[in-house]
């Protein structure tokens, strides 16, 4: 009887001990695994905040690059991201591309607003074959951004046309037809989420930019507002040209000019007659 409690004794302090011994290792494996899960979760937090901050950066450099425009000490910045364009040029399409004048051309100047319906829904209809009219060499043609309307679309998209212009040249047409188009989606659907806020036109701005093939490295320089004392200086300039055939009382945008000095009136029921009106106005066969 002695041996047989003894053995049972031996048994059951092996048993215990390699229950604790389990649990001892339980324990370490919960330690593992709760560690690499902190550690996992740092990583995932490490890189959200990373690029957060990234974007909180960017959106932060944008605004101080469109503040610049009213601080004299910085202006200079505002003015070296508009480039050629800072002191409200127009952007000059002719033979090839974006360029100079021809002078042995006539030249359409197209007054518009980047938030103008009227100038979107126009642009939709022959805003193609205008462009392509001049890319052609049959005229040349100069986009001149002013303010009509001044929605909050306006600023990031002008901004970002002129800068396109200068940097990417050859994806600017598509750009610019890109901005009108979706102005003129969502204005005629009475959506307004987008078009009637800053920061969300901003992001869309940079949507087409990057649909039209602009690179991204163009992208991220893309300014929230550069353009106040821009169109501040177009728009003046446009409203006290001596422009023929123009009502001084009643004008808006888009407005099409001759020369730039003969006002030219739209007219025709479909695109191509629209089109046809103002070709015809420049002498210009279709």
């Amino acid at each position: 009887m002695a041996k047989r409690k003894a053995s049972d004794n031996s048994v059951r302090l092996k048993a215990q001990q390699i229950r604790e011994a389990q649990q001892r290792a339980d324990r370490r494996m919960r330690n593992i695994v709760i560690g690499l899960v902190a550690l996992v979760v740092i990583a995932v937090v490490a890189t959200v905040a990373v690029v957060i901050g990234s974007q909180v950066q960017k959106r932060n450099n944008a605004l101080d690059l469109s503040k610049a425009q009213s601080d004299s000490a910085t202006m200079e910045k505002a003015n070296a991201a508009l480039g050629q364009y800072a002191q409200g040029a127009p952007i000059v399409l002719t033979k090839g591309g974006i360029g100079t004048a021809d002078p042995s051309l006539p030249t359409l100047t197209e007054y518009f607003d980047y938030s103008c319906h009227a100038c979107a829904d126009v642009d939709v209809l022959i805003g193609t074959a205008l462009t392509d009219d001049a890319i052609a060499g049959k005229y040349n043609l100069e986009l001149q951004p002013v303010e009509t309307i001044g929605m909050e679309y306006m600023a990031p998209a002008t901004s970002a046309s002129l800068i396109v212009a200068q940097k990417d040249p050859q994806h600017w047409v598509d750009f610019h037809h890109k901005l009108l188009k979706f102005f003129a989606s969502q204005f005629n659907k009475g959506e307004g989420r987008v078009i009637k806020d800053t920061d969300a036109s901003w992001k869309q701005v940079q949507k087409l930019a990057a649909e039209a093939g602009v690179s991204q490295d163009i992208i991220d320089t893309f300014p929230v507002d550069v353009v106040s004392n821009y169109l501040a200086t177009s728009t003046q300039a446009w409203k006290t040209a001596p422009v023929e055939g123009r009502d001084p009382n009643s004008f808006g945008t888009p407005e099409y000019v001759k020369d730039h000095k003969t006002h030219i009136t739209l007219s025709g029921k479909d695109a191509q007659s629209l089109a046809n009106s103002i070709r015809s106005e420049l002498g210009i066969a279709d």
